[in-house]
């Protein structure tokens, strides 16, 4: 009797490859699974809520209008619910740290005021405090609008400040001019640069300056006996211009551009003349009329009634 041989061996290939096609089909099943339930759930509806967003671009550092704003129903999900604002109310008056684009979502942390209502912030978008930052503080000054550009300055402009400083001239014998005394005069010059406006109110304008500059300028303007003009810088200009051969007095003028100087005319010696007083009219009372002499019927005195 013959016995049928069979090779293992093959049998065993077959287990095999029937094995690896079944795992491709699962894994090929459950990546489109996986990949449906995912579009499913990008395609969902999202929670729309009323947002406070920005009708146009709206600057750095300038006080948010009631133009400026205005509320949508966002879509919201985890990675835009934080800082959202829904009512108009709690950003107008505000100032934006940076700058707000178009259609762009007003929320809390691009406002650099800490409260509502808040007119400006002395720190910069990215400035911070630590032991080792400067001590800004936000000081004003009055400059009316013939000394400040025209009063066309805004806030978030860099300006350059001069001072112009009344001073006491001595004047000695030896000029020939007058006797020894003195006469007052001013004196101007740069004073500090590329200070940023916070804010402006008419003619007062809020300086964002160190505490030893708010010092002296707080000095001054309490003194009276100084003034302020404002020049406007580009806003790409950071130097520093070296101010030690600066400043600028009436004589300094006369003499860079030759203006001429007045002088007396006519031409005098010796001590100004003194005008002759002018006399003051005194009324003088009539003469009585002597005995005999008839009185005019309009100086005689009116009967008693």
């Amino acid at each position: 009797m013959e016995m049928e041989y069979k090779d293992p061996s093959r049998r065993g290939r077959y287990i095999v490859i029937a094995g690896v096609i079944l795992a491709a089909v699962a894994g090929g099943a459950a990546f489109f699974l996986i990949n449906q339930a995912q579009q499913q759930v990008g395609q969902g509806e999202l929670q729309r809520v009323p947002v406070v967003v920005a009708v146009q671009n709206i600057p750095a550092r300038k006080v948010i209008e009631e133009i400026d704003v205005m509320v949508r129903d966002v879509p919201i999900d985890p990675t835009n619910a934080m800082g959202i604002v829904a009512t108009p109310d709690l950003v107008i008056g505000r100032v934006p740290s940076v700058t707000i684009l178009a259609g762009q979502m007003v929320t809390t942390n691009l406002l650099a005021s800490s409260s509502e209502g808040g007119q400006f912030s002395v720190l910069g978008p990215e400035e911070t405090i630590s032991p080792e930052s400067p001590t800004w503080r936000a000081v004003s000054m009055t400059v009316p609008d013939d000394r400040a550009v025209g009063g066309l300055l805004l806030p978030n402009q860099t300006v350059d400040v001069f001072v112009t400083a009344s001073v006491n001239v001595l004047v000695t014998t030896a000029t020939g001019i007058a006797d020894e005394g003195y006469y007052s005069d001013k004196s101007t010059k740069l004073s500090y640069q590329d200070m940023v406006i916070l804010a402006k109110s008419g003619t007062f304008y809020i300086l964002k300056a160190p505490l030893d500059v708010a010092e002296e300028i707080s000095h001054l303007q309490a003194a009276g006996n100084a003034s302020f003009s404002l020049v406007l810088r580009p806003d790409a200009d950071t130097r520093q211009v070296d101010a030690s051969a600066l400043g600028t007095t009436t004589n300094q003028v006369i003499i860079r551009y030759g203006l001429p100087i007045p002088e007396a005319f006519p031409p005098v010696k010796g001590p100004i003349p003194t005008p002759v007083a002018t006399p003051v009219a005194v009324p003088v009372e009539a003469p009585a009329p002597s005995a005999g002499t008839p009185v005019s019927p309009s100086a005689a005195p009116s009967p008693a009634p």
